[in-house]
């Protein structure tokens, strides 16, 4: 059993057709049907039952596929960490962050990163702060930056900054020549919130419950954009955080003083997954700033 045989199971494994796989890895179907029959010899046991060319993992194969997937990534991974240590001034970051960072602070950061280390290449990946985790413990990125809100096995987490947020209400709203609210004044307003899974619910959540009040939740929404929308047609309120050159003419701003509303924003990364040299320097650079 060899790297390669490891490499053509997981394909196969994952698009669940010879002809295909055999196109993707560049190889003849005969030598991919061939290098599988070779592997499930050796294993002793079938690993995916056959209809014609099409083809899906058995019990034996679902089993056998996790450790390939592993073995493979650990086996990558040396190989990242061997070329690392060649070149440490070279290499790719890949991060998750919020939405409501990606228009001024988050482009910020990555322009000053990338004045001092202008060989370093960056991924981007904007999703629901669970789906960020998730990927963080797949190991498909290097880090998230999120509001701290979950608690996960070797997740670890540095404070960077608080982010103050704020009720938003329409412009013909009752409380709209208000400057400032407790957050009782909504009471028994119509609540526009963020779907769960976004880091923001919990928190928002939580700052109802702090005011003893039961919100009247009436939509849910993937976006903000899309929230203030329906903040501007009169149709609820929410709490979001400003996000940096979006303004809307017909919504107005209120500070809440009561209970303090901010939400922790933290730097999140993996503590069992392999960081490179530059993923180190940036993190520091980040925790620096």
């Amino acid at each position: 059993m060899d790297y390669q045989q490891l490499n053509y199971f997981k394909t196969i494994a994952e698009i669940q057709h010879f002809t295909y796989a055999a196109e993707k890895l560049f190889i003849s179907q005969p030598t991919l049907s061939r290098s599988i029959a070779k592997l499930e010899k050796e294993i002793g046991v079938p690993l995916f039952e056959r209809n014609g060319r099409k083809i899906k993992l058995n019990p034996y194969g679902e089993i056998f596929y996790k450790k390939a997937v592993n073995a493979l990534q650990e086996i990558n991974e040396g190989k990242q960490e061997i070329l690392d240590l060649v070149n440490p001034e070279y290499g790719r970051v890949s991060i998750g962050f919020l939405k409501s960072l990606g228009s001024s602070l988050f482009p910020t950061y990555i322009n000053t990163f990338h004045k001092e280390f202008p060989n370093v290449n960056f991924q981007f990946f904007q999703n629901p702060s669970d789906i960020m985790l998730d990927q963080l413990e797949n190991g498909e990125i290097d880090f998230c930056i999120s509001a701290i809100t979950d608690d996960r096995e070797n997740i670890k987490w540095e404070h960077l900054r608080s982010e103050e947020i704020f009720a938003f209400v329409s412009v013909d709203h009752k409380l709209a020549n208000f400057k400032t609210i407790h957050l009782t004044d909504l009471a028994d307003e119509k609540f526009i919130a963020l779907k769960k899974g976004y880091s923001l619910r919990p928190i928002t959540d939580h700052f109802f419950r702090q005011a003893g009040v039961q919100p009247n939740i009436t939509f849910e929404g993937d976006d903000t954009i899309t929230i203030m929308g329906l903040v501007g047609a009169n149709l609820g309120v929410s709490l979001l955080p400003k996000i940096q050159g979006f303004y809307l003419d017909n919504v107005k701003c209120l500070k809440v003083t009561e209970p303090k509303c901010e939400r922790p924003i933290g730097l999140a990364w993996n503590s069992k997954r392999y960081l490179s040299p530059v993923a180190k320097r940036f993190q520091q650079f980040l925790l620096n700033h």
